[in-house]
């Protein structure tokens, strides 16, 4: 495989809006509690300190709620079903049919994140219009919560806490408008809105994600040949994007057992490229997918310089991070490394994750390289 080190093009207006935006955003969150102090005359004391903080803290958790609610209200008035909700490390998860609440911290820079799915194939355009309704209903919900609480305070019911919910609140919604990718690859619910309506690039990638997601949300490789050469069209159109080519990482189920050549070639230019800060979570999961493919065709030690192109899958996150010290030890011939590895990879998993879900994929991966190790030594 070569190495290309390709990126998605610069755009600087929509960056600068972005900007332009949170600045804005955050003035009007020092105007609001300025003139408050000011007009109410508030004393400051080391106990008012502690109780700001405090005030502030429950704000911020109350309005994360709120927003990915929202999301999850409006995904059900579309037919949406919930898969996950998160709110911080607190998550509400539907696991083999059943309830349940896990403790686990955010990926990808998320405060939270409302995981839904379609339980059935709609078309396109219905599908855009209801992820639409989806996506702005959380920020709308702590605009609609935010600025009547700012009100209140202000001209009804002079209250420091409400003030700082409610600023908080409106500030959610407002920077959650605001078009941006984050560092880590995350995209902000105004840059999935301005995809999804044609004013940015990307609303293809957005929309066969869900696609991928209503078909097998388990990724276990049942996705339909006319979804899979849909997503790679949608690959190779966006092919110098993080999040576009990171579906290779989704759909490798479908190609390691049954044509692992072809996964090969789709991979190549994308993978193992030097790491930046942006997007390296995405990065290393589409490298563990491409080594995982590399090793399914038999040729993952006839690799050029393939330790050192593992070794750039960085420690950012767990599963990666064993999955490429699995590799490592099947390079080296070292199988107790390799089934200690895979072990590891599947207890960091647990229960529950917030990227590998309940690892359904993952465990079907491990098990057939553990069938197959063993079948080798014996």
């Amino acid at each position: 495989m070569e190495q290309h080190n390709q990126k998605k093009p610069a755009k600087l207006w929509p960056k600068l809006a972005a900007k332009a935006g949170q600045l804005a955003g955050g003035a009007l969150v020092g105007v609001l509690i300025a003139s408050y102090i000011i007009r109410e005359d508030v004393a400051f004391s080391l106990n008012g300190v502690v109780y700001l903080l405090f005030i502030m803290l429950f704000s911020i958790i109350l309005s994360v709620m709120i927003h990915e609610t929202g999301h999850a209200i409006g995904g059900k008035m579309g037919g949406m079903e919930v898969m996950n909700l998160s709110y911080g490390p607190f998550v509400y998860a539907k696991v083999n049919g059943r309830k349940r609440f896990f403790f686990r911290l955010p990926a990808l820079g998320y405060l939270g994140r409302a995981m839904m799915r379609f339980p059935e194939p709609i078309p396109e355009e219905i599908l855009r219009k209801k992820m639409l309704r989806f996506i702005y209903a959380g920020p709308i919900s702590n605009l609609v919560t935010g600025i009547p609480a700012v009100a209140a305070a202000y001209l009804i019911w002079p209250s420091g806490a409400l003030l700082i919910f409610g600023v908080i609140s409106l500030f959610f919604g407002l920077t959650n408008l605001a078009n941006v990718e984050t560092a880590a690859g995350a995209q902000s619910d105004g840059r999935v809105i301005a995809m999804l309506k044609g004013k940015e690039p990307g609303a293809e990638v957005i929309l066969v994600s869900y696609q991928l997601l209503q078909e097998d949300p388990q990724a276990m490789g049942r996705w339909s040949d006319e979804t899979i050469e849909k997503t790679v069209r949608v690959i190779e159109q966006y092919r110098d994007w993080p999040l576009a080519s990171s579906l290779l990482s989704t759909i490798g189920p479908y190609f390691y057992t049954s044509n692992p050549e072809r996964f090969l070639e789709l991979t190549e230019g994308k993978v193992f490229q030097p790491r930046s800060k942006q997007a390296a979570i995405l990065q290393d999961m589409k490298d563990v997918a491409a080594a995982a493919g590399l090793y399914f065709a038999g040729k993952l030690k006839d690799e050029d310089n393939i330790e050192e192109k593992l070794q750039l899958i960085s420690d950012r996150e767990p599963v990666s991070r064993y999955l490429r010290d699995a590799y490592l030890a099947i390079v080296r011939d070292q199988n107790d490394k390799t089934l200690a590895a895979l072990d590891q990879a599947e207890a960091a998993i647990g229960e529950w994750h917030p990227l590998y879900l309940e690892g359904t994929a993952l465990h079907q991966l491990t098990n057939e390289m553990r069938d197959r190790l063993t079948l080798k030594q014996s």
